[in-house]
């Protein structure tokens, strides 16, 4: 085949050496646009403040997800706000358009709101509400404050505008009839820049309840107002006290509101003027602005200001609309009080609010006038009263029987001669009681105490602020208003004045003429006095009101003019009227049960009620007591001096003292102690400082041995270890010295004095009960008074015991390690000028 042609064949497709290039400008292609898909838009937000806001963490949400994060902070151009720059992803560019808007989201907590909790967890984010749909994307945006208005709301907005905002903020609730039906979401100053502007979102459950008439008005704090009316007060729940609120209501025939109406916020519900106007036709009645109208205990509306239309009243009231058809022509309003009926005493509260009226509504013709009337006297049986003293005692208060209200005090009188009494109107249907009535003060609270026990009579806790008039039935009526309930019972008709005489040891303060009491109602005088075998007797003459109270059971006793009382809880000054500073007096009273005499004049009214025995201390001489002062027990007072005198013999002081009954038997026995228990001051301590105010008094302990009713009164403790040092010189010991066992005090220095026969001194000295182990038979005991210095060529020291030591003097003890016996009260020791070494190393281990 040597010289054939060759055969040329064309081929039309391309090489596959060209298929990879090409893949590898697919797979470029594809990596690009996943690029760019995840690469996002990049947009820039400018906030007022960057706290909370950190790059890398803080998101950027739309419906609780995550579209984007911040990625920068800078500031901005103007440099008065921050620049976050933010990456948001590409699916959620779409949202990123003019009008959309941003804020940031943190935790927030106030007494209306808590929202943002959330962020506790994830930390705070910016919230994204987009803007217009059709509206050009945009990459610059200013953040808002807050959420803007309406967001998230779920109902019907509504707008109100006012003067001033008042107790209302954001997050605050609007109530319909007390039911939470919406909330305050924003408050801004209006167009005009003199109102202010309050969004609301009303539920769209109550949307319906918008009409054209509704009327909203503040519900917020707490308003008061006092008055001659009363006391007026309105507050809503405590939400609303403490973050404000809004209240409204909406009349059912009124056409539905449109969505562009403003309505006004009233600043109360007065103010708001909801309801129908009355004119009223009150007379003279005294009237006031803000009187309640009330139907069935409810209230209806109220009396709105008054005003002067020539020389008469215009009176107008504002009743609520749904309760206007009650007003006809045959009702009328009842001004009522504190209502002191037959059925009790009622609406107690309007002795301080004021009173109200009520409305008495009959069918009728609706009418836009009413008459207001004072309620008619209650029908039954009048009687008047003759009384000495009409205080505590009010018009209109109840007369009670067996605690049952059957009338009332229909008039106070008071005649041009000075004489009083009162009007009584008995229900008739109590008209049989009034045969054997007898009448006397009531008092809410009546305590009756004495030996036999205590009797409390209380009425209605509703009627103690009325008081009244008590009736009782005795052998005969009598229209005469007694002072006390035993007065009524043992009164006589046609009883006349008796004489009764008393003895008594002194009359200090008494003399012809001196008035005797009851109660503090003058009943009597001092008629006659002579001398007598115990002292004085003397004739009082009682009134003949007064004579059927004396019995056997009357104890009578001096009536202080001034009776002062001074102790730790301060000083109680009780000061009688004049004529007692000038006269004195004499207080009687029935005392069934007590042992004291009926025909004695006691000193005081405890001495008269309380049964006692007597006893005598004795003493060398007079402590500082007086009459009057207290025997106690455990800080528990049994008794007290009743004289200081000399005994017969001169030689000794007698403090002659009552001990009550009840404790007679433990104290008045062989082995009972009576100390003195009196202030100590000094540089060695101070005790019983409360004695500088309320005096000395004694302490007794009871005894166990047999009857006695002499004792010696002890001056000092006659506790503890008793012991006498003797030394040759004072060394500047001094009573009330500290007695030391290594520098603590154990004891006191009692007493020092020379030796009768001159040869020492003798220190009595006194160790603490808890202490007395500590000195043995072998102790030795040494002067610790002032400082003791060590001067030499090299140099010196001073030794000081202790400040007491220094300042009062001092006497240190201690007992070798092998102690000796223990000793008893008596023993007598040797008071050394110093220590010796020796002493001074002794390391005791002493067990009680």
């Amino acid at each position: 085949m040597i010289g054939a042609e060759p055969v040329i064949r064309r081929h039309r497709w391309l090489s596959p050496v060209w298929l990879l290039p090409a893949l590898a400008a697919l797979l470029a292609g594809g990596f690009i646009y996943q690029q760019y898909q995840k690469a996002g838009q990049r947009i820039q937000i400018n906030f007022e403040q960057g706290n909370g806001i950190l790059p890398g963490k803080t998101q950027v949400r739309y419906q609780g997800v995550a579209v984007g994060m911040v990625t920068e902070l800078n500031l901005a151009g103007d440099g008065q706000k921050i620049a976050v720059s933010v990456k948001i992803d590409s699916q959620a560019r779409p949202l990123i358009r003019k009008g959309s808007q941003f804020w940031l989201v943190s935790p927030k907590a106030s007494l209306t709101e808590i929202s943002g909790l959330d962020t506790l967890v994830s930390g705070n984010y910016i919230n994204l509400q987009p803007g217009r749909e059709g509206e050009p994307l945009s990459a610059q945006f200013d953040a808002l404050d807050g959420p803007p208005p309406g967001w998230q709301a779920q109902g019907r907005m509504v707008h109100l505008v006012s003067d001033t905002l008042g107790s209302v903020a954001n997050g605050a609730k609007v109530y319909y009839r007390g039911l939470e039906v919406g909330s305050v979401i924003n408050t801004r100053l209006d167009k005009d820049d003199v109102h202010v502007q309050l969004d609301l979102v009303i539920d769209s459950r109550f949307e319906h309840l918008i009409k054209q008439e509704s009327r909203f008005w503040n519900v917020g704090g707490i308003r008061g107002s006092l008055g001659p009316a009363g006391v007026q007060v309105e507050m809503g729940n405590l939400s609303t006290v403490l973050g404000g609120g809004i209240a409204f209501d909406s009349p059912k025939s009124s056409a539905p509101a449109e969505l562009t109406q403003r309505f006004p916020l009233y600043d109360s519900m007065a103010a708001a003027e909801r309801g129908e106007q009355i004119v009223l036709h009150a007379g003279d009645l005294p009237l006031r602005e803000g009187m309640l109208i009330l139907y069935q205990g409810l209230e209806i509306g109220r009396v709105l200001p008054i005003t002067l239309q020539g020389d008469q009243r215009q009176v107008v009231a504002l009743v609520a609309s749904e309760h206007a058809a009650k007003i006809t022509q045959r009702s009328k309003l009842v001004l009522e009080g504190a209502d002191l009926s037959l059925s009790g005493v009622k609406h107690v509260e309007r002795l301080l609010t004021g009173p109200v009226l009520r409305l008495d509504s009959r069918p009728g013709a609706p009418a836009t006038q009413i008459a207001v009337v004072e309620r008619a006297a209650e029908p039954g049986v009048t009687l008047t009263l003759q009384a000495q003293d009409l205080s505590g005692l009010q018009e209109g208060g109840p007369l009670w029987f067996k605690g049952i209200p059957i009338g009332r005090i229909e008039r106070l009188i008071l005649s041009s001669s000075g004489e009083a009494s009162l009007q009584l109107s008995v229900s008739a249907t109590y008209r049989d009681l009034l045969r054997r009535a007898r009448f006397y003060k009531g008092s809410p609270l009546q305590v009756e105490a004495n030996l036999s026990g205590v009797r409390v009579d209380a009425l209605p806790a509703s009627a103690w602020m009325g008081g009244g008039v008590r009736m009782l039935q005795g052998d005969t009526r009598m229209d005469v208003l007694f002072p006390s309930e035993e007065l009524a019972r043992v009164a006589v008709a046609g009883a006349k004045s008796r004489l009764w005489t008393l003895e008594s040891e002194r009359a200090d303060g008494i003399g012809i003429g001196t008035p005797l009491f009851y109660r503090g109602l003058e009943a009597g005088r001092v008629r006659a006095m002579k001398a007598s075998s115990i002292g004085v007797k003397l004739e009082l003459e009682v009134n003949a009101l007064y004579a059927p109270l004396l019995s056997n059971h009357s104890r009578f006793w001096l009536l202080p003019a001034v009776d002062a009382e001074v102790g730790g809880a301060g000083v109680r000054v009780k000061v009688g009227n004049l004529a007692n500073l000038l006269r004195g007096g004499i207080e009687f009273e029935n005392q069934p049960g007590s042992e004291r005499r009926s025909d004695r004049l006691y000193r005081d009214r405890q001495e008269a009620s309380t049964a006692s025995r007597e006893l005598t201390l004795l003493t060398e001489h007079n402590p500082g007591l007086a009459a009057g002062a207290p025997l106690r027990y455990r800080g528990v007072t049994i008794g007290e001096l009743s004289e200081v005198t000399l005994a017969p013999g001169l030689g000794r002081v007698e403090l002659k003292a009552r001990l009550d009954a009840p404790y007679a038997e433990r104290f008045l026995r062989k082995g009972a102690g009576f100390q003195l228990v009196q202030a100590k001051l000094g540089v060695a301590g101070v005790a019983h400082l409360d004695t500088l105010i309320k005096g000395a008094y004694i302490e007794a302990t009871p005894g166990t041995g047999g009857e006695q009713e002499r004792f010696d009164l002890l001056i000092s403790s006659p506790s503890g270890l008793k012991l006498t040092l003797t030394s040759d010189e004072l060394r500047g010991v001094s009573v009330g010295a500290p007695i030391l066992f290594r520098k603590v005090a154990v004891g006191q220095v009692e007493s020092v004095k020379l030796a009768r026969d001159g040869s020492a001194v003798q220190t009595r000295i006194s160790i603490e009960p808890e202490y007395a182990h500590l000195v043995r038979s072998n102790s030795r005991f040494w002067n610790v008074s002032g400082l003791k210095a060590d001067v030499g060529l090299t140099g010196g020291s001073i030794e000081v015991e202790t400040l007491q030591s220094l300042l009062a003097g001092g006497i240190a003890f201690n007992t070798p390690p092998q102690p000796g016996d223990r000793v008893n009260t008596g023993s007598r020791f040797t008071l050394y000028a110093q220590a010796q070494k020796a002493w001074l190393e002794w390391q005791p281990l002493l067990r009680p």
